[in-house]
C-alpha cells in the first residue's frame, strides 16, 4: 500500500520514510536504505529519517556510517533521546566506551523513564565490572517497561552472580510468562535450577560473544591467563612439520569457533589454507582485522558442518566445547570432514570432581569427562594420539583444570 502511495506522490519525504520502514521490517534493507536516502535528498533536515537510516546501518554493521546518521539526527533535534541511545550503542561497537556512557546519561536526562536507555546503561556498567550499578539499571528498565525481556535476563544474571538464584529464576519466569518458548530463558532457568541441558542456545552464544567482541582478547588473555592456542600449536608442531615433509605441502586448517582469531596467528605459518567459522559477526570482524584467515564464515558450527562438504587435514576447536554439552553430533561431523590421517585438536574443561559424561556448571558452561571424550573418539573412528592435562584459564582467580586432546582419523 505504501508503494502504491509513492506512485501517486514519489516526492513526499514522509511517504518515502514510511515505505522504507515497511521494507526494513521485511529485512529488504537495500530498498529501505534507498527510500531513506531519497527522503533525505528531498528533505535534508529530517531527524527521523536520519535516525532510521542509522538503525538500518547498525543492522548492516556499518558502524561509522551509523554514527554519522545519529549525529545528523541529533544536530537537527538535540533532545532526541532514542537517537542518543543508539548513538551510544554504535560508539560501543566502535570501542569508544566513555562517550557511549555519556550518551545514555544524556538520554535519561531528557527521558528519565526511557527503558532502553536504562538497559543500555546497565550493559555499560557490566562492561566496566560495576555489577551493583548494572543491577540497579536493569531493575529500573523493567520497572519502566516490563516487556523489556533482555533487561529481565540481564537482571537475572546479576542476581545469579550475587548468589541469589531464587530472584534470578523469578526474573527468568517474567520472560517465560511473556514468551513461553523463549530459548535463552528456558536455558537460564535450567542453569539457575542446576538442571541438565545438552548445550547453550545459539541465540545466547551470539548475544554473549557479540557483546564481548571489543574486550574479548584483553579479558581472556590478560585477565584470565588463556594460552590454549599457543599450547595447542606447540603440541601439534611435530605433526604439522612431519605432514609438510610427507605431503610436500602444508596442512589445510579449519578453525571451529574461531572467535576473534586467537588461534589464527599461531597456526598460520603451518597452514596452506586457514578457514575460520563462528556464529558471532562481531567476533568475525575482529578475526578479519588480523588478516591471517583465507576465509571467515558466519555460522553455527553443526549447521556449517552439515552443509559443507570440504575435507581438511586439521580441525581445531579451542575453548569451544565448553558451550556444547552433548558432543556426539559434533564428533560424527568432525570425522566426516577430516581427510585420511587428519587431526582433530581441541580443549575441554574437566574438573576433578566430575563423574558424569558432561555437566552444566553454574556459569552455564559445560565440563566433560576424559572418559566421555575417549569413548566418543572410538565410536567416531578417531584415535587418541595425545591427551595433555593443563590449566585452561583462571576463574575468580583460581585455575580451571582441563585437557588438550589430539585425535587422529583412523
Amino acid at each position: 500500500q505504501f508503494e502504491i502511495a509513492l506512485l501517486a506522490n514519489c516526492h513526499d519525504p514522509m511517504w518515502l520514510l514510511q515505505t522504507g520502514l515497511a521494507h526494513f521490517q521485511l529485512k529488504a534493507l537495500e530498498r529501505a536504505e534507498y527510500l531513506y536516502r531519497e527522503a533525505l535528498r528531498l528533505q535534508p533536515r529530517y531527524p527521523l529519517a536520519h535516525y532510521n537510516l542509522g538503525v538500518l546501518l547498525q543492522e548492516k554493521r556499518d558502524w561509522t556510517a551509523a554514527k554519522r546518521a545519529f549525529e545528523a539526527a541529533l544536530e537537527q533535534q538535540p533532545q532526541f533521546a532514542e537517537a542518543l541511545v543508539n548513538l551510544g550503542n554504535t560508539l560501543v561497537e566502535l570501542a569508544d566506551l566513555v562517550p557511549a556512557g555519556e550518551c545514555y546519561r544524556r538520554a535519561l536526562a531528557i527521558k528519565p523513564r526511557l527503558a532502553t536507555a536504562h538497559y543500555a546503561l546497565g550493559l555499560h556498567h557490566v562492561r566496566s565490572s560495576q555489577r551493583a550499578l548494572a543491577k540497579e539499571s536493569f531493575a529500573t528498565a523493567v520497572e519502566c517497561d516490563s516487556a523489556q525481556l533482555d533487561a529481565w535476563l540481564e537482571l537475572a544474571e546479576c542476581h545469579h552472580l550475587s548468589g541469589d538464584d531464587a530472584r534470578a529464576i523469578a526474573c527468568v519466569e517474567q520472560v517465560l510468562a511473556r514468551d513461553v518458548s523463549h530459548e535463552i530463558a528456558r536455558f537460564k532457568r535450567a542453569q539457575f535450577r542446576g538442571e541438565k541441558a545438552l548445550g547453550m542456545p545459539t541465540k545466547l552464544l551470539q548475544r554473549l560473544f557479540d557483546g564481548m567482541a571489543n574486550t574479548f582478547d584483553e579479558h581472556l588473555t590478560e585477565r584470565l591467563g588463556y594460552r590454549i592456542p599457543e599450547l595447542l600449536v606447540a603440541e601439534l608442531e611435530p605433526w604439522l612439520n612431519d605432514f609438510a615433509i610427507r605431503n610436500l605441502r602444508r596442512a589445510t586448517v579449519l578453525d571451529l569457533g574461531c572467535g576473534t582469531g586467537l588461534f589464527g596467528p599461531v597456526v598460520r605459518d603451518f597452514a596452506s589454507t586457514l578457514t575460520g567459522v563462528d556464529l558471532s559477526a562481531a567476533m568475525l570482524g575482529k578475526a578479519r582485522a588480523r588478516r591471517v584467515y583465507d576465509e571467515l564464515i558466519e555460522s553455527e558450527l553443526i549447521s556449517f558442518l552439515q552443509r559443507d562438504s570440504r575435507k581438511v587435514d586439521l580441525i581445531a576447536a579451542t575453548d569451544v566445547l565448553i558451550y556444547i554439552g552433548q558432543l556426539e553430533p559434533m564428533f560424527v561431523q568432525i570425522a566426516l570432514h577430516l581427510a585420511d590421517d587428519g587431526i582433530f585438536a581441541f580443549s575441554i574443561e574437566s574438573p576433578t570432581d566430575l563423574t558424569e559424561d558432561f555437566r552444566m556448571e553454574t556459569s552455564g558452561r559445560f565440563t566433560h569427562h576424559t572418559r566421555y571424550i575417549e569413548r566418543l573418539a572410538g565410536s567416531s573412528g578417531l584415535a587418541v594420539v595425545k591427551r595433555v592435562e593443563t590449566v585452561i584459564r583462571l576463574e575468580n582467580g583460581l585455575p580451571l583444570s582441563g585437557h588438550i586432546f589430539i585425535l587422529k582419523k583412523s
